[in-house]
Order: structure tokens, then sequence, then C-alpha cells
């Protein structure tokens, strides 16, 4: 899948450069990870780049740049480009990038009012690496322009929902979470900040295979990312949730207040 940056600067093993410089599709099939930019600060950066060296790690990769100097290169590409909020890739197969992407954010009505999924069956190869895996990712982009879906759910061979296209799903039965397993899906950013949100509300969280079939059976469920970040659902494929439900809009306003104080400490 290839992605093209945004703005004027990109950064190249280490260095700024103009986009003319910019080769496409030279890291397809690489490790990647993507950062959300708020005033002018990577939300979460320790966390991202964490899994980025674990990925790397997976995939057999090296990655020759430590966490203190990819934090002074993404400053930089901010700064220079003068872009306070979007979306970051940084990306390794060939050479370490790192760039501005486009993004969608969810509108004000969309966390009102929830979104609509579709199912899409397909699996990742290997959810614990984020790997470039461009023939599921353009089969979702398909559904998603087609169908006008905010997100494509992924149900593999054995009738599992297990994760989004681009994000992870949690259900809502009662007073707890269901989510798929840890060994099912890649682990989210979004999705463990939710884990720590959880226990400190007392809400159990349960790990577990949901079948596609047992889907009516939950109160509600929601999307977690790097863009939608905590985002109600209100349909996926025939099957509708309460998108005003009390789990979900505390679990909302709570992760909105660790963005806060996160952005605040980074400034400190």
């Amino acid at each position: 899948m290839t992605v093209l940056p945004l703005h004027k600067y990109f950064v190249l093993n280490g260095e700024l450069k103009g986009v003319r410089f910019f080769v496409p599709g030279e890291n397809d099939g690489g490790i990647y990870e993507v950062l959300r930019v708020v005033n002018g600060i990577p939300l979460f950066l320790e966390d991202h780049l964490a899994r980025f060296y674990q990925s790397a790690e997976i995939a057999g990769k090296t990655i020759h740049y430590s966490e203190s100097q990819i934090n002074a290169f993404l400053k930089e590409l901010i700064q220079k480009n003068k872009i306070n909020e979007g979306n970051v890739l940084i990306a390794s197969k060939l050479n370490l990038e790192a760039f501005f992407i486009p993004h969608v954010y969810p509108t004000v009505e969309m966390f009102n009012d929830g979104v609509v999924c579709g199912i899409l069956k397909a699996e990742r190869e290997n959810p614990h690496a984020k790997v470039f895996q461009t023939t599921v990712r353009q089969r979702a982009d398909q559904m998603l322009a087609e169908k006008k879906f905010f997100e494509v759910l992924l149900v593999d061979h054995l009738g599992k929902v297990t994760e989004g296209s681009r994000s992870n799903v949690f259900f809502v039965l009662g007073n707890h979470l269901v989510t798929s397993p840890a060994s099912k899906v890649l682990l989210g950013i979004t999705q463990q900040k939710i884990f720590q949100i959880a226990g400190e509300l007392n809400i159990p969280v349960f790990e577990r295979e949901v079948n596609f079939s047992e889907l009516s059976q939950f109160d509600a469920a929601f999307l977690t990312g790097t863009s939608p970040k905590i985002l109600p659902v209100r349909q996926i494929d025939a099957f509708k949730f309460n998108v005003q439900n009390e789990i979900v809009r505390n679990l909302m306003q709570r992760y909105n207040e660790l963005i806060e104080k996160y952005l605040k400490d980074s400034i400190k």
C-alpha cells in the first residue's frame, strides 16, 4: 500500500527532505506506525514507539535509531511543516521514513449518533506486527468507499469477529466489556488505554472470541483507534446498538481527560 506524504517535508533516515525526494512504494510491505499529532505533540508517543520496535523484532528488522532520536525527528518534522494537528506515519522496510498522511477524524455527529460498520471476511497474516498488508487494506478500502461505512470489521474463517481494518472493537454486555483475545488482533494503543481506564472505573474486561452470530446479544459497541479515539457504533451489518450506553459515554469522557493530561505533562 503506497502512501504519499502531505505538506512540504518528510524525514528520511533522520534527515528532513523536501517531498520531491520521496520515493513512492519504497516501504511497501514494511512495518509502520501511525501517530496522532495534537497541539503539535505526538500523542502517546512512547507507546507507539514501543509497538514500532516490537513490530520490527517480529518482522526480523533492525531499527537503527533510538526512541530519543525518532522523537527529535518528529519534533523537527512538525515544526518545519508548521502543522499542529494531523496524523504522522513512521515506516521502515528499506529506510526509516516519517511524514504526514491524510486522515479522517469522526465528526461531532458521529460521536453523538454513532457510526455504521460493515463486515469483511478476512484476517491478518500476522496480527502481532503492524505490517502493511495490501490485500486486506485494499478490500477494506473498497467496501468503505462503495458502502459508505465508517469501518469494516474483519471476520475470520471460523466466523469470529476479530478487529476493524484500522481499529479495535469492543462490545458492552451488561456491566462489562468484551473484546478479542490479544493473540488474535493487533494490540492498539487506544485499546490499551481502554484496559487502563476500565480498570480505574472497575469495569470488567473479558478477552474472548466473539461469534458473528452473537452480535445481537450485546448492548453496545465501540471502535478504538488513533483517529477515531473512542467511537460509538450504532450498527454492524444488520445488528443495532445503543450509542448512549452509559459505560461507553463514561469511557469516552475519561479517554479525553487522559489525552488532556498527556498534553499538559508533555509541555512541562
